[in-house]
């Protein structure tokens, strides 16, 4: 008899979980069902056009300490790489080259590759000059990635602007040798 009671008690419990099952699916296709037909309530539209003028962020309903776009003010660059340096991901990449007179630096190229950048902001950290910061400005969309890198650099220096700067270094060192 125990045999037989085991039977029915298994098949019990396989008609228990079948029933729980069905009632499951039901479950499921009675909340997505009305989304698949669009029907009552669920029939508004919930995605928005982009740009939307009505809906969409400006600068001025961001948080004040926002990591958007790096921006690099080149006045105020001196050149030191302490940038480029500290970043994790090499998203930074700045040529130097002598400047008009000994203590200043030509910063040639000035990139940052913002496929690469993960805004951790060590970079604005180490920036002596401040002149490397986060803007507000948080929309990069682009069909290449090329288009993800911007320039700040000052561009390369031409071979006659090398010479007129190698002129002024050498008449400064010879002013100064002059005065002591």
């Amino acid at each position: 008899m125990s045999q037989v009671g085991s039977i029915f008690s298994t098949l019990r419990e396989y008609i228990r979980d079948s029933l729980w099952g069905a009632r499951s699916v039901l479950s499921a296709c009675a909340t997505s069902v009305p989304y698949l037909f669009s029907t009552g309530e669920y029939r508004k539209e919930v995605t928005e056009q982009y740009p939307d003028p009505i809906s969409s962020r400006t600068s001025d309903d961001l948080p004040p300490r926002t990591r958007g776009l790096l921006h690099n003010d080149i006045i105020k660059c001196i050149g030191c790489k302490e940038c480029e340096v500290v970043c994790p991901t090499q998203a930074i990449r700045v040529e130097t080259e002598p400047g008009s007179d000994a203590n200043k630096i030509w910063v040639s190229t000035f990139d940052i590759d913002f496929s690469k950048c993960v805004f951790c902001a060590l970079c604005v950290d180490v920036c002596a000059p401040q002149s490397l910061v986060h803007s507000k400005e948080f929309e990069l969309a682009t069909e290449r990635p090329s288009k993800m890198i911007r320039k700040f650099g000052r561009g390369s220096v031409t071979q006659r602007q090398r010479e007129i700067w190698a002129t002024l270094r050498r008449q400064a060192d010879e002013d100064e040798g002059a005065v002591r």
